[in-house]
């Protein structure tokens, strides 16, 4: 007996009692009996199960006929767990009264918690349906008992108590949850309407509602609906907060969502939180081994590291990655953790790859209509061989032998589900059956991006249990050789080596594509300063009205970047605001230029950077591994060149660089006939005894497609020395002295006269006090 559906057993207990007094017994003692079992049903329904035996015992002395007392002593047995005196005391009660309902009620209730005794279970609540139709609490046991035994009638089970009960404090509650497991979420979320109307303090409903109208997309009444659960104490709270945090995440509110995550997490149990700390079904060889090697106490702050250096968006508070592992996590411990802690062979699988691209199972067949979907199947037959041939040959004529037992008069339907078998076998593919040998009851899983693709077969040996990989078929012949080579579980070790997990980001409604490079600097304090330079096409922008008139793009950029370690050691965003009425040229090709600019100690980085439109929701993340040289203060050194689309003396602007506004061109692709900018400087001179540094640059640009190039000196820095043309090549020398040890350099190129392509320059120094030279190369496009 379930406890929410205890109050209703008790309303039915109370509603049989008042018939079954013994004849010829005094007015008074009946008063006493009904007293005496009123009292019991109270101190049954608060729990105080001793008192309650006592009450109906006593009950029982003055009338032993009273054949509602006997049941109600089997209830108590019965919360007790002592299925053996529940028995004895229903059998009681119909020996004081044939066919008495609540009493073959409660033998159906003993039966169904033995083992294998289901089907006598499903008898006893049929009789007690039979002496009294109108009995809604047998009819809800006998639909609960079906759904156990995985029975058909289950959900039309429900529906009779409905019938009988349209106010039933559970039944619509279990029809929402049959629709929901099949998906039908309009169908589930009527249910569930139905149950809080009956019911307004079922919390399950109002949980469950806000579950499906979550997948529905109607987020704002799910989000109404999930908070309130999570304010009031009932035993669905926890899980509330955690479908909460998914809800925000389907929102793209990460920030909300990662702080609800945290706090479900925190209020977990040991055992459990442990749980979104392990890494070993995610992390890479190296991880793994330094994970195994710690202690659980350790666990946590591995994890946070772990993740820190997988967060795929710069701009957002949150870590998205993190997001959706928790996601998986709670999925696998919801959906495939029933039977055995923490979750059956489906949750590995889950946590590493997520969502399938395919599912289809023994009870619910589905073919494949994704091309990608079916080039893996036909890649696992055609891979399995002459094992392969015979699995298709045998699912044909399996499929095709079942057909031939319907009925001649139903000749109609026979036709259009053999063109559904000849669908199934087309070509080499089995559809909407595993490619593995497989029987009873199973369900399978296609990823097309792990690795080539793999299928996952799982099986449920006992029903009602656990999924478990399919089993390795014996024997020593080649069929059994090959399948075993094919098993699903070495599949999934195979792949885990080469993917540990995949993710697919879901923070933008689609791509945004800018242009982005970087280029190093001597910093303050032996740091290096990478400058981040942004071109973004105001074409590919969404503009929404201003407030001022006009219209107004609205953006974000950042940048984050991680140590040799995957460490974030740097992050940052800023917020951009576009007006489209004489600032922003938003035809095609127009770029709008950005810096950013991060001091970092020399080393190896990974760069990750990104532009979010806040408006479309498009954004993208472009990543880059960098290697930050040490300038120091000794030893000739060149910076990377910047290209730039304009250098003028400024003393104010976002790209200044001391009296000279450097402007990126991120795209480094310039229009034919457009000037070509490059900056970049010397560091470590050695000065002369006069205190003075005398060097030569010297520039050359190659075309490596070898086409011819023509360029123009517009304006550079120092005294020419000459320049020499070859053919697709040309070299520009120039001479310079000065007096200090770092000296910046730059040069305008007109190359109208070279043909589209790209291009390769390299800048040299040569310092002719200490003999001492540098070089840097780039490359840049000259555009159709």
């Amino acid at each position: 007996m379930l406890m929410r559906a205890l109050p209703y057993v008790l309303v039915c207990l109370v509603f049989y009692a008042g018939e079954v007094c013994a004849k010829g017994m005094s007015p008074e003692d009946a008063a006493r009996v009904e007293a005496l079992y009123k009292e019991a049903t109270e101190l049954l329904g608060s729990g105080r199960l001793d008192e309650a035996a006592g009450r109906f015992q006593a009950a029982v002395q003055i009338d032993d006929r009273h054949a509602p007392s006997y049941v109600g002593l089997g209830h108590v047995a019965l919360k007790q767990g002592d299925l053996k005196g529940a028995e004895a005391a229903f059998k009681q009660a119909l020996r004081k009264r044939k066919k008495y309902a609540p009493a073959f009620n409660g033998m159906g209730l003993v039966y169904r918690e033995k083992k294998n005794e289901l089907r006598r279970a499903i008898r006893y609540f049929r009789d007690a349906m039979r002496a009294d139709k109108t009995y809604a609490e047998a009819q809800y046991n006998l639909a609960q008992t079906y759904q156990r035994f995985g029975s058909s009638e289950t959900l039309k089970a429900y529906k009779d108590v409905l019938k009988i009960d349209p106010k039933h404090p559970d039944a619509s509650f279990q029809i929402g949850l049959i629709h929901e497991r099949e998906t039908d979420y309009e169908k589930a979320a009527s249910a569930y309407r139905e149950q809080i109307e009956a019911n307004p303090d079922h919390f399950g409903a109002r949980l469950h509602l806000g579950i499906v109208l979550k997948f529905m997309y109607r987020t704002d009444e799910s989000v109404g609906l999930l908070k309130g659960v999570v304010a009031a104490p009932n035993p669905y709270q926890r899980r509330a907060l955690l479908e909460l945090a998914q809800v925000y995440q389907r929102r793209r509110e990460y920030d909300r969502s990662q702080a609800l995550f945290k706090a479900y997490v925190a209020g977990l149990e040991a055992k459990e939180q442990a749980l979104y700390y392990d890494l070993s079904l995610v992390a890479g060889e190296e991880m793994l081994e330094q994970f195994q090697a710690a202690s659980p106490e350790a666990w946590k702050e591995l994890s946070e590291a772990f993740w820190a250096g997988r967060d795929p968006a710069p701009v957002t508070g949150a870590n998205e990655r993190l997001l959706e592992h928790y996601r998986r996590l709670a999925f696998a411990r919801e959906h495939f953790g029933t039977y055995v802690f923490p979750w059956d062979a489906r949750g590995e699988v889950y946590i590493r790859y997520g969502n399938p691209d395919h599912v289809s199972r023994s009870k619910d067949i589905r073919l494949e209509r994704d091309s990608r979907v079916v080039a893996v199947k036909e890649r696992l037959i055609a891979r399995a061989g002459k094992a392969g041939a015979l699995l298709v040959r045998d699912r044909q004529a399996q499929i095709v032998a079942s057909m031939k037992h319907m009925r001649r008069e139903l000749r109609q339907e026979q036709n259009r589900a053999m063109g559904k078998v000849r669908e199934q076998v087309a070509g080499s593919a089995i559809l909407g059956w595993p490619v593995y040998p497989v029987g009873g009851i199973w369900e399978y899983w296609i990823y097309v991006g792990v690795g080539s693709g793999i299928e996952v077969t799982f099986v449920q040996r006992n029903y009602p249990g656990p999924y478990d990989y399919v089993g390795k078929p014996m024997g020593m012949g080649d069929i059994a050789r090959i399948w075993r080579e094919m098993h699903p579980q070495v599949q999934v070790q195979r792949a885990a080596v080469r993917t540990p997990s995949t993710y697919r980001p879901d923070f933008a409604t689609g791509p945004l594509n800018f242009f982005f490079y970087s280029a190093a600097f001597k910093g303050e304090a032996g740091e290096t300063a990478l400058e981040i330079y942004y071109g973004i096409p105001t074409g590919n922008l969404a503009y929404a009205a201003g407030e001022a008139g006009g219209s107004v793009a609205r953006l974000v950029r950042g940048v984050a970047v991680y140590d040799e370690a995957n460490r974030p050691v740097h992050r940052a965003s800023q917020d951009m605001v576009l007006r489209s009425e004489g600032v922003v040229d938003t035809s095609a090709g127009t770029l709008i230029p950005e810096m950013d600019r991060v001091a970092l100690p020399p080393g190896n980085y990974r760069l990750a950077v990104q532009v979010l439109d806040r408006i479309s929701g498009k954004s993208q993340v472009y990543n880059q591994d960098r290697l930050l040289q040490p300038y120091g203060d000794s030893g000739l050194k060149l910076s990377d060149i910047e290209l730039a689309a304009s250098i003028e003396v400024a003393d104010r602007g976002r790209f200044l660089k001391e009296d000279i506004a450097v402007v990126p061109l991120a795209s480094r692709a310039y229009l034919p006939g457009q000037p070509i900018f490059i900056y970049y400087e010397v560091y470590n001179l050695k000065r002369d005894e006069f205190g003075a540094t005398r060097y030569r640059i010297s520039y050359e640009v190659r075309s490596l497609e070898k086409k011819s190039i023509g360029a123009r000196i517009l304006r550079g820095l120092g005294k020419l020395m000459g320049k020499r043309e070859e053919e697709g090549a040309i070299t520009i020398e120039y001479e310079q002295t000065g007096v200090d040890s770092d000296e910046r350099g730059y040069l305008e190129l007109d190359m109208s006269g070279s043909e589209p392509g790209t291009q390769l320059l390299k800048v040299q120094v040569d310092d002719e006090n200490s003999g001492e030279n540098a070089m840097v190369t780039t490359t840049f496009t000259i555009r159709e």
